[in-house]
């Protein structure tokens, strides 16, 4: 919060952008949305949305002349990739909902559910 207002009424400096928070989120959403594949890749999707987000709000610092003009170029690139990223998301959802529809996790689930109920349970008597 004291960094904030520091850099508000200049006694911290000049303002910077806050790329490496871009790049943190753009690199965790999309390893959530991979990890994701197993279950959901949703919330990777919404944390490389997050990432867009803040991307945006930095470049409209940097239009609104808050941030200097020599972080445009940067924060643009980085517009872009997270651009990229979600294209990367968009198809993580179409693999998974053709993976859902062919019935595959039903059958990786079921299994995995079958070995764990029998790791904890022991095997099931055949009838």
């Amino acid at each position: 919060m004291t960094d904030d207002i520091d850099e508000l009424f200049g006694s911290a400096g000049a303002p910077q952008p806050r790329t490496r928070l871009v790049v943190g989120l753009l690199l965790g959403g999309l390893a959530m949305a991979v990890l994701g594949m197993a279950c959901s890749a949703v919330p990777g999707g919404l944390v490389v949305l997050g990432a867009s987000a803040v991307a945006d709000r930095e470049l409209d610092r940097v239009e609104s002349g808050y941030l200097p003009p020599t972080a445009r170029a940067p924060l643009r690139r980085l517009k872009q990739a997270t651009f990229l990223g979600m294209v990367v998301v968009g198809a993580l959802f179409v693999v998974q909902l053709t993976l859902l529809s062919m019935g595959v996790y039903d059958v990786l689930w079921g299994d995995a559910l079958r070995w764990a109920h029998d790791l904890w349970f022991g095997p099931t008597p055949a009838a």
